[in-house]
């Protein structure tokens, strides 16, 4: 018997046919074998290119499902710079220049629009207030190992808090840089501690778009 799709990943997609400020972005859902086979996705604004996926109406939306173990295949690129993708979950892909054209098109859009929208997310001060979990935007102030454990210092210009990561996580998170925290719960609000769940992630964020800048503006002060 074949063994059914054990790892599953959900992500908001856009290009310059739907524009995310006016209607809703395309949700694309990908099912795989193994985890190796699933997109792992750094960077807010990455851009990914699929291929033989199926499309569903949803509640007056089209979804997108990239099922990798029957027929389905992707290839993730920067989203700033770069040809070269930076994975995929086939062996090899060919590359036009009509499809290189259409790459920069979609880095021009996605970089337009960062640089004026603003990430939504919760100061570290607001997510105390939340009984689930909250999405927020963190500078890295220092990134530490410690046996099995990176201890991460995190700030936002107005409080400061600590996360344990084990080292063999799969987000890469290094000092000086802004990252977007999917799903963050405090475990002991009195020595401002956060903790990430099983479904939590971490994306860095340019310092070319707006939450960035932003952030960055108010450490300065």
């Amino acid at each position: 018997m074949e063994k059914t799709n054990k790892y599953q990943c959900t992500m908001k997609l856009f290009d310059s046919s739907l524009n995310p400020e006016k209607s809703q972005p395309m949700t694309a859902t990908f099912f795989a074998k193994t985890f190796t086979e699933i997109p792992q996705v750094t960077k807010v604004g990455s851009i990914i290119r699929l291929h033989r996926v199926q499309t569903k109406a949803f509640k007056k939306t089209f979804q997108i499902n990239c099922d990798v173990g029957i027929k389905s295949a992707w290839v993730l690129f920067d989203p700033l710079i770069g040809t070269t993708p930076l994975e995929e979950s086939g062996r090899e892909h060919t590359f036009t220049s009509e499809e290189k054209s259409i790459l920069n098109e979609i880095r021009k859009v996605s970089k337009a629009y960062f640089a004026k929208n603003e990430l939504k997310a919760v100061t570290l001060k607001e997510g105390e207030k939340k009984v689930k979990d909250f999405d927020t935007l963190c500078y890295v102030k220092d990134v530490k190992k410690k046996g099995a454990t990176i201890k991460v210092t995190l700030t936002d210009g107005q409080k400061t808090v600590k996360l344990d990561v084990p080292s063999n996580s799969k987000f890469a998170i290094s000092p000086e840089e802004v990252i977007r925290i999917r799903s963050a719960n405090y475990t002991d609000k009195k020595y401002d501690t956060i903790e990430l769940k099983e479904y939590s992630n971490i994306l860095r964020v340019s310092e070319e778009y707006k939450s960035a800048k932003e952030l960055l503006k108010k450490l300065k002060k």
